[in-house]
């Protein structure tokens, strides 16, 4: 071979090696980040023959709660009260039953809480004295009326027997004089006066006889005081029971419309998002939203197609980008609807319009998850019983 035609051929060996070299370089640079991130590692669920891959979302036990005024709709309905106080923090752990907000009502309701007390307060006290009956002075003070009035009538009587006596005796001579002036014993004018005599003296009768009648009256009447201070009638203590009843229906009424003034927790669980400051109208998200945070649960979207094959009890196994790992769980409750799947997947070969049945799958570890309310996770239902 000639001394040429070898330093060509090394010369293109050499081209040759550089282009391949070049090549390497240039892939390994600039190759498609696609690729690349095809090659990360994916939370896929594990495929195998007894699974039942599906789409699904994380929720507190017993969903979310979203919290509203109960006097919003007393006040003219949804918009109608604002928070005055708000008495928690995003995030914080709440008790059944505790305070959480306080509405602009409250101080008004409030104080007719207390009207309302005031006057059951006064009914009961009304009610006591009826039934104790008048105080033992007051009776004391009639019984000593009927005394004064006993003792009156005997005097009047008597003043009527003498005023009596004396009109018998003038009526007596007037007729003897009448008499003695028809023989002319006596003259008219001896007549007159004695006539005269007869007519005050029936005035004089009548006027006792008057003040005799006005006596046994006084008499009666102070008998009657006296029983009806003593006695305790059933009628008026049924009217002061009727009252104090009244008064304590409008005491509970009262004291129900201020406790819808102070929102309070329905259930123990954690304040995941707040929508009504102090001071701004509740619209219609609410005050607030809690949960159950405690014990979250997985809400798999099932194809209707396999949910025949998914029974309370089955094990199932959870993934997603936002915790590591996987998260076991427990086939609590199997849907009874069927519905448009609400989960959709970012993968654009998936079908977006999927016909479903929400399964709920109790999570054994919600401490990972406990604040990732409505994240979307991967569910692999074991069909076979085992875990996948």
């Amino acid at each position: 071979m000639k001394p040429t035609s070898v330093r060509l051929i090394l010369i293109g060996s050499a081209i040759s090696l550089a282009l391949a070299g070049f090549g390497i370089f240039s892939y390994t640079i600039f190759r498609p980040v696609s690729q690349e991130a095809s090659s990360s590692p994916s939370p896929a669920v594990p495929a195998t023959p007894n699974a039942i891959s599906a789409l699904g979302r994380l929720e507190p036990a017993g969903g979310v709660f979203k919290i509203a005024s109960p006097s919003a709709t007393l006040g003219g309905g949804v918009g109608g009260s604002r928070v005055t106080r708000l008495l928690i923090k995003e995030g914080a752990r709440v008790k059944a039953d505790q305070p959480l907000a306080v509405i602009d009502n409250y101080d008004s309701l409030l104080a007719s809480a207390m009207q309302a007390e005031a006057q059951v307060k006064e009914a009961q006290a009304q009610l006591a004295q009826v039934e104790a009956g008048a105080k033992q002075g007051d009776i004391n003070a009639q019984r000593a009326s009927v005394l004064r009035a006993n003792a009156e009538l005997p005097k009047a009587e008597a003043d009527f027997q003498r005023a009596d006596a004396e009109y018998r005796k003038a009526q007596w001579e007037a007729e003897r004089y009448g008499q003695l002036f028809q023989s002319g014993a006596i003259s008219e004018s001896e007549l007159r006066d004695r006539t005269l005599n007869l007519e005050t003296k029936e005035k004089q009768r009548q006027q006792v006889r008057q003040a005799v009648e006005q006596a046994k009256l006084e008499l009666e009447g102070a008998r009657q005081t006296l029983n009806s201070v003593s006695e305790v009638r059933p009628t008026d203590v049924q009217q002061a029971q009727a009252r104090v009843q009244v008064a304590v229906a409008n005491f509970q009424k009262a004291r129900a419309d201020l406790n819808n003034a102070i929102v309070r927790a329905p259930v123990e669980g954690q304040v995941l998002k707040i929508y009504a400051d102090p001071g701004e109208v509740i619209g219609n998200d609410g005050i607030l939203d809690l949960g159950k945070t405690s014990q979250m649960y997985a809400v798999a979207e099932v194809d209707e197609t396999y949910i025949g094959q998914v029974k309370a009890g089955q094990r199932a196994i959870i993934t997603s980008y936002a915790f590591p790992g996987e998260i076991g769980g427990t086939v609590e409750r199997v849907g009874l609807q069927v519905s448009k799947n609400a989960v959709l997947s970012t993968d654009p070969v998936e079908k977006t319009d999927t016909r479903v049945v929400e399964v709920k799958i109790r999570l054994d570890d919600s401490t990972t998850t406990a604040g990732l309310s409505n994240l979307q996770v991967k569910v692999a239902i074991n069909t076979a019983g085992a875990t996948p």
